[in-house]
């Protein structure tokens, strides 16, 4: 049925179309109603039509789906356009049947009119179209969306790892640390500041740094925060106090900086804060320190300027007797010699040496001693111009110099105070001394060389004075015979006294040869000898210098520098000796003066050096002559029993040289004797000389002491002691002397 009606439509549509009562033709009618033609233009245009609606339906759902695209409106237009073109052709459909021309032209000016606006609106967005990204450049694009997305990403990871490091920074940096807002309220606080302040974290953040401030030091932590605000500065540094929970006060060094924002707008300030309330306490007790340093200074400045005083005074001056030293008496000797030459000016020196000085000193002791000094000063100072100048050199010797003086006058001076000090009694332990004065008088006048010529000259008229039986004056002279001997002598006793010091002394040894066959050869015997080295390196004998230190009771000062210095020696000797299997123990002898043998501390000198090197007694002889011996026979017998009970032996020297009596060799315990050279060298052609030696030889084998023959310079004198039964030989044609360093081979026998 509904078929049926659909025909009778269709039918009656057609029908309709082919009437003419509009008075117009169908369109249909041009195509001569053929079918197959009709057919075509109708289902062309309607499939046009057909399409032209789909587009716009399609359009309309890609718009509505990309709301994003750009220009949308222009697929409303061209929607609009297309639609209206497939109305035209469905108009055209229309006609062909229904010549509705009026519709269809309608149609078609809508058509043409949506048209030109759509080509309109179409022309200046071609080159906007036209600027938008080709696919290329869009993929371009992406490619660098994605880097850009790629580094942003880097750059938010490293951001996290360096934001976690600086929270590991600032949890566990040994200063405390605070981040706070431009108005000075905490953010965030690390545990050390948390700490050092007293207060949790939650205290911290509710609260701002002046509560947290020392009151005296807001105003000026302020106005520095304020400034890091205002771009007046990019930080600040300040020592501060805190006020801690409890209020103790907490001194710390704070440095403040600022933080800005991506747009560089200050925004935040950190700072870090360093607790100094340690040091600070240490620098205020430093300053009451220095302040305490400051008064001492000053009470001590005071104490300096006087003890300046005092030293410039002692500098110049003896501390004991108060009189001008060595020192400063040369410096003025000096202006006096300059004057005498430049002024014409004579002046007299007086060299002064205290005559039995040593018995009060030794007696009474240094007390007493120094104490004789002060008052011999003063009766010098006593009886001297208050113009001279009166100096003490050194021990009991003193100087005068006395200004404008002739030497008429400077010897009535001396002679007046020779008189003074000999009527002078010095009491002391209940006991009176009297004392002398040796002095040597000089004169200065242009004819002076130097100061040192001068001093010389007035030592050696003092020491000609002494010469000459000591308490009374001597003038120095030129060309005087005794007063040259006297300067000789001062030269050696310098010389002697220098050697002593500065170890200028050597010790040479000679070999003595034993005679007997027997046991006894088998021991070796050597005497110890003393050289000096003189500047030209060359060695001085001991009778160049000995005499003048027999004279001026240097001996003991000799003896002691030989026995400490060869004991030294002996002690590495016998540590190398005693590792040899050929050593035997050997004799060594030494020389002691007659002043060493009257000296009671030699003993236990002797006890202090056999202890200190560790040197066995029995190795050593002591020699001494037999002019010291029989000198003080009791006082030698007393000394050799002493030291032979510390194991040592002795040998009696030059024996014969005196002519005494044998009788004395009963009374004296010695073990060698050493007939004097005198009678040995002439032995072989003398008689006399003969007859003496064999007597010696002969009454001390009798007493049991053994001999030494000296001087045996050659082999004929050395048969005929042999013949004589002497015991041993010591000269040239046994050994000569050798320095002490070549005696271990000598004791190896090991020398050439």
């Amino acid at each position: 049925m509904q078929i049926l009606q659909n025909l009778s439509f269709w039918s009656k549509f057609f029908t309709v179309g082919l009437s003419h009562s509009s008075g117009f033709m169908p369109h249909g009618t041009c195509y001569l109603w053929k079918p197959s033609l009709v057919t075509l233009h109708a289902v062309s245009d309607l499939l046009i039509c057909l399409a032209y609606y789909s587009i716009p339906a399609m359009l309309i759902y890609f718009v509505r789906k990309r709301e994003d695209l750009p220009f949308p409106w222009i697929f409303w237009l061209f929607g609009s356009f297309i639609v209206f073109c497939g109305t035209t052709h469905l108009a055209e459909v229309w006609t062909l049947w229904h010549p509705d021309y009026w519709l269809s032209g309608g149609l078609k000016l809508a058509t043409a009119g949506i048209s030109v606006y759509t080509a309109i609106e179409l022309f200046p967005l071609i080159p906007k179209a036209l600027e938008l990204p080709s696919p290329a450049q869009l993929e371009a694009a992406n490619q660098k969306l994605a880097q850009e997305i790629n580094e942003r990403k880097q750059a938010e990871a490293a951001l996290r790892h360096s934001e976690a490091r600086f929270r590991s920074i600032f949890e566990s940096a040994a200063i405390g640390i605070t981040v706070t807002d431009d108005q000075g309220y905490l953010i965030t606080a690390n545990p050390t500041l948390r700490k050092i302040l007293g207060y949790s974290e939650n205290q911290l953040t509710q609260m701002c740094f002046t509560e947290l401030t020392h009151p005296s030091d807001i105003a000026v932590d302020w106005e520095l925060f304020q400034e890091l605000f205002t771009a007046k500065r990019e930080f600040y540094q300040i020592e501060k106090r805190y006020l801690r929970n409890n209020q103790e006060i907490v001194w710390a060094n704070l440095t403040v900086s600022v933080l800005r924002d991506s747009d560089e707008q200050p925004r935040y300030a950190i700072a870090m804060v360093e607790d100094i309330t340690e040091r600070k306490e240490t620098e205020k007790a430093l300053l009451q320190y220095h302040q305490h340093l400051e008064e001492l200074v000053g009470a001590r400045t005071a104490e300096l300027s006087l003890a300046n005083e005092q030293l410039s005074w002692q500098a110049s001056h003896d501390s004991l007797t108060g009189l001008v030293n060595r020192n400063e008496f040369e410096k003025r000797l000096k202006n006096a010699v300059l004057t005498s030459k430049s002024l014409k000016q004579s002046h007299s020196l007086l060299y002064l040496d205290l005559d039995r000085f040593k018995i009060v000193n030794d007696t009474c002791g240094h007390t007493a001693g120094d104490e004789l000094l002060r008052q011999v000063s003063n009766i010098l100072a006593n009886n001297c111009r208050k113009s001279d100048t009166l100096a003490r050199l050194g021990g009991d010797e003193f100087a005068l110099l006395l200004y404008n003086c002739s030497l008429d006058k400077g010897k009535s001076l001396a002679e007046n105070i020779l008189e003074k000090i000999q009527e002078f009694r010095f009491v002391s332990h209940h006991q009176s001394f009297s004392i002398g004065v040796s002095i040597g008088l000089v004169l200065l006048d242009y004819t002076c060389l130097n100061v040192q010529d001068v001093i010389n000259a007035a030592d050696a008229a003092c020491y000609a004075a002494k010469n000459q039986g000591r308490n009374r004056v001597y003038v120095y002279q030129k060309n005087d015979k005794e007063l040259s001997q006297a300067q000789a002598d001062i030269y050696w006793v310098k010389a002697v006294e220098q050697a002593v010091v500065e170890n200028k002394f050597q010790l040479y040894f000679q070999k003595v040869t034993c005679l007997e066959k027997s046991a006894l050869a088998k021991q070796n015997y050597y005497e110890i000898l003393l050289r000096m080295q003189a500047e030209n390196e060359k060695n001085i004998l001991p009778m160049a210098f000995i005499p003048a230190a027999e004279r001026y009771n240097l001996m003991k000062l000799i003896d002691r520098w030989v026995i400490s210095n060869f004991f030294a020696f002996l002690a590495n000797l016998l540590v190398d000796l005693f590792s040899e299997d050929n050593y035997r123990e050997s004799i060594y002898a030494i020389n002691l003066s007659g002043e060493s043998m009257n000296d009671d501390s030699l003993v236990d000198f002797l006890k202090e050096q056999f202890e200190l090197h560790q040197i066995p007694p029995q190795l050593i002889c002591f020699e001494i002559t037999e002019t010291v011996a029989v000198s003080n026979l009791n006082k030698a017998r007393q000394m050799i029993e002493e030291i032979s009970d510390l194991g040592s032996c002795f040998a009696l020297d030059d024996f014969g040289s005196g002519m005494s009596s044998f009788a004395y060799l009963k009374y004296l315990p010695v073990k060698y004797l050493k007939i004097d050279g005198q009678f040995i060298k002439d032995i072989v052609d003398d008689p006399l000389d003969r007859a003496i030696v064999k007597a010696i030889n002969n009454i001390s084998h009798i007493v049991g002491i053994k001999t030494i023959g000296e001087f045996v310079s050659d082999e004929k004198i050395l048969q005929t002691i042999f013949e004589l039964g002497v015991d041993y030989a010591q000269g040239y044609a046994v050994s000569k002397p050798q320095p002490l360093f070549k005696i271990k081979d000598y004791e190896l026998g090991l020398e050439k």
